[in-house]
């Protein structure tokens, strides 16, 4: 083989790897994914809706402001992926239902990835997950991608929140758990009264006040009032009377 042949097989070899990577694999380029993007901000929708119609992937895109035109949308066409934001007005879990039912991806969008409130809820719903900020052609033809493949598309921002909740969580006390009615409970416990003092202080039946003091208990993971106690002064779980 000539040098000549050789520089071109390798030229060959070099522009079909770099299409390989640019393109999306033989699944993706043939689904045509229909879209719906919910978003109640117009200016970010229109943006969004326009980027997704570039994408080699989408066939159309559908928009729409509110969680009831959404549903109303979702039931005289099912969407393949529908884009919602997770502050859209209206009830997130019968929008997830709908989508799913239907055999759609729901995709939400965050407008930050510090609201702990926000990803709590959303995560009982969402196969995925966008960031108002940084949102590119390219991190929108990955999330379609991941969903295709049954991933979750996450940022690196949100997964590293996530990551510190639950490290948070761990270091919280236990007794951040307790209802208010179960923390009166447990200040009485401290101060020595019996089951019977605690209904009488706290105006409930002794069953109610048993009650109580038994979730005390079980969510301390103690096996008795004193063990309950000792936890209770030595974590600071009742505020200290000067």
């Amino acid at each position: 083989m000539t040098i000549e042949a050789i520089q071109q097989t390798e030229a060959g070899t070099a522009r079909e790897l770099t299409e390989s990577l640019r393109e999306p694999d033989d699944m993706i380029r043939c689904s045509h994914l229909q879209l719906l993007v919910a978003l109640d901000n117009d200016v970010v929708r229109w943006g969004l809706c326009s980027m997704l119609d570039a994408l080699p992937t989408v066939h159309q895109t559908t928009g729409c402001g509110t969680h009831r035109e959404a549903l109303s949308l979702l039931q005289r066409t099912p969407q393949d992926v529908v884009v919602a934001s997770s502050a859209l007005n209206g009830d997130l879990a019968q929008l997830s239902t709908q989508v799913h039912a239907a055999g759609g991806k729901l995709l939400l969008l965050l407008s930050n990835a510090g609201d702990e409130a926000m990803i709590q809820a959303a995560a009982q719903y969402a196969d995925g997950f966008l960031l108002e900020t940084g949102l590119t052609p390219e991190v929108l033809q990955d999330a379609l991608s991941r969903l295709l493949r049954g991933e979750m598309p996450m940022p690196t921002a949100l997964a590293r929140e996530l990551l510190s909740m639950v490290r948070r969580r761990e270091k919280a006390p236990r007794g951040l758990f307790l209802t208010p009615r179960e923390q009166e409970a447990l200040a009485l416990l401290v101060d020595g009264y019996s089951n019977k003092q605690i209904a009488r202080r706290l105006n409930i039946s002794e069953h109610g006040a048993k009650r109580h003091v038994a979730n005390v208990l079980a969510k301390l993971n103690c096996s008795n009032r004193t063990l309950a106690v000792a936890m209770a002064l030595r974590d600071g779980l009742v505020p200290q009377v000067p």
